[in-house]
């Protein structure tokens, strides 16, 4: 039972340290934990999840944070536009600067 424990932690502390390379956990004077980004930021704060009671809890819930961003991020309906409309403008910028 530990070392199925242990492998899903190692996946999950893997996924989020692909995104944060520098991210460790860190204890609230409350004595609950929060995944730090390395930086000084918490990771989920953007979508308001509190520190946890354990530090399975905290690199899970930082996981599911990591991966809702990266889906939000894909699926965004103001990425494409944004980046047609570079593509574009760069190509007649392009085209101009040749004339």
């Amino acid at each position: 039972m530990k070392t199925d424990n242990k492998k899903i932690f190692n996946r999950l502390k893997k996924r989020v340290l692909k995104k944060f390379p520098t991210a460790k956990t860190q204890v609230t004077t409350e004595g609950t934990y929060y995944v730090s980004d390395g930086v000084g930021g918490k990771i989920g704060e953007e979508f308001m999840i509190p520190a946890q009671k354990s530090v399975i809890e905290a690199w899970t819930w930082a996981a599911e944070s990591v991966k809702l961003q990266q889906n939000l991020n894909r699926t965004h309906p103001m990425k494409y536009d944004m980046q047609i409309d570079e593509k574009k403008f760069n190509r007649v910028s392009r085209r101009n600067r040749k004339k």
